[in-house]
């Protein structure tokens, strides 16, 4: 009686190791992706399919599905028939212009003209300027954030957005389900002031989300008219000194004004509509688009609902087409291999590469480690890497050449370029590079290089360490 459950069970678990296999082979597009699930499934018993269960099977729940599907519904009526501010073919640069018609081709909305554009290198400045913004608000206001905290600074912007919905202004927050999910204060305030508050894909016992594919977007839009984005959620951390005296934040976010507005717009009632099952709809989330400035930008996303990740794709492009220099700010440095090849045939080639991410203590030490692995296989090839350390590195951009730039809420490391939804917008006015590039300038000083003594020094098991945590490197 006992062989005959034994082997029951035996062929049970094979069965289930040959279909998970399967699935991860199916699933992941990356190749190394593929081949480390199947090895950890196969290698590792029972551990390694209850891991792929967890956190490797990203499965899609039907509204996802929906989402892909209507995601064409969002244009609106300002986005089509007089182009929204599109700038001309003809207008736009030899140079970089293909990345822009390479990004269209892949869904996303074109490179508009008229906007006025202002780079803020830092939280307290951000933040009180969207507080004013959301003050101001007449008709709506549109916010959607990784992380929503439940301390000083995340109740003060509660009751500000609470004030706007009791006077009648529509408020809709949209929060995820796992980086906001210690903040029930917020919605419950906000729907009791007559706001509307959801959650992305929030993480149930028996529910069908994955915590692998999260909303990592921050934006606020007011009127359809201001828009805000980059790197800062909404938490006491990222005002940086003003708020801890021994850790600083640095970061960098953009105020937006101008016809891109409409596409940040369109980004955020997809995914409202993802949670909610429903959009508002009407004329006035989609203004007509009137100039404010001369910048040119180019508002992408970039998710698990796109068959090309248009972020990664606008990454490689970038990387392929430069000629004199590269310059990139990331809290964690793990690209995937094809990025990474880019990077050292760019140095190999003569370019300089500057990279500035974070330096040790980490604020997740797993992903701090494979960075580490990663920086070790870039210095050799010319590659500059610096680490912020003074406190927390968190911006995300890049700056080609001193012409084109990139900025956003996307990390360069596979969650954001496979598994999270992101939004980056380009740039490729001067007046606008030219700020990234002299952010990235002012922070240099206070970084200190990645040099081969440095990672040779490091004791021999965290050396250990970072080898085994690259073998995670297509799920941080």
């Amino acid at each position: 009686m006992e062989a005959w459950i034994t082997g029951i069970v035996s062929w049970t678990y094979f069965a289930a190791v040959v279909l998970a296999v399967i699935t991860a082979l199916i699933r992941k597009r990356e190749p190394p992706a593929a081949l480390g699930w199947s090895l950890a499934i196969v290698f590792l018993p029972f551990f390694g399919i209850i891991l792929f269960i967890l956190v490797g099977w990203n499965r899609f729940p039907s509204r996802l599905r929906r989402k892909i599907s209507h995601k064409v519904g969002f244009s609106g009526p300002s986005l089509a028939g007089d182009g929204g501010g599109e700038v001309a073919p003809s207008e736009v640069d030899r140079r970089w212009g293909p990345i822009a018609e390479l990004l269209v081709g892949l869904g996303e909305g074109p490179r508009r003209g008229g906007n006025e554009v202002e780079v803020i290198p830092h939280g307290v400045v951000a933040f009180e300027e969207m507080e004013d913004a959301i003050r101001r608000a007449r008709h709506h206001i549109h916010v959607e954030f990784f992380i929503f905290r439940d301390d000083e600074l995340g109740r003060r912007a509660t009751r500000a957005l609470c004030e706007r919905a009791r006077e009648g202004v529509e408020v809709r927050v949209l929060v995820d389900g796992v980086g906001s999910r210690g903040n029930k204060r917020l919605l419950r305030d906000l729907r009791e002031a007559g706001g509307e508050g959801l959650r992305f894909l929030p993480v149930r016992l028996f529910g069908k989300a994955t915590p692998h594919l999260r909303n990592h977007r921050k934006i606020v839009i007011v009127d359809g008219r201001l828009a805000f984005f980059g790197g800062l959620n909404v938490g006491v951390e990222y005002l940086g000194r003003r708020r801890h005296r021994t850790r600083d934040w640095f970061d960098l976010h953009v105020k937006l004004e101008g016809p891109s507005v409409l596409d940040l717009q369109r980004m955020f009632l997809e995914d409202w509509d993802f949670a909610a099952g429903r959009h508002p709809t009407g004329d006035e989330y989609f203004p007509s688009p009137e100039p404010r400035g001369s910048a040119p930008a180019q508002v992408i996303g970039g998710g698990p609902d796109q068959a090309v990740n248009a972020v990664r794709q606008a990454y490689v492009a970038a990387l392929a087409r430069a000629r004199r220099s590269i310059r990139i700010f990331t809290p964690y440095l793990v690209p995937d291999q094809t990025l990474c090849d880019a990077l050292l045939l760019a140095a190999r080639s003569g370019l300089r590469v500057q990279i500035i991410t974070q330096f040790p203590p980490a604020d997740h030490w797993v992903v701090q480690l494979c960075g580490e692995y990663v920086i070790g296989e870039l210095l050799p090839a010319g590659v500059e890497v610096h680490g912020f350390t003074e406190g927390m590195m968190h911006a995300k951009a890049v700056v080609v050449d001193g012409e084109w730039a990139m900025i956003g809420s996307a990390n360069l490391d596979n969650r954001s370029l496979w598994l999270n939804f992101e939004q980056m917008t380009i740039f490729d006015g001067p007046r606008e590079v030219r700020a990234i590039d002299e952010a990235f300038e002012q922070l240099l000083p206070r970084c200190r290089a990645y040099t081969p003594e440095y990672l040779a020094a490091r004791p021999l098991r965290r050396r250990l360490c970072s080898t085994v945590a690259r073998l995670l490197a297509p799920i941080l």
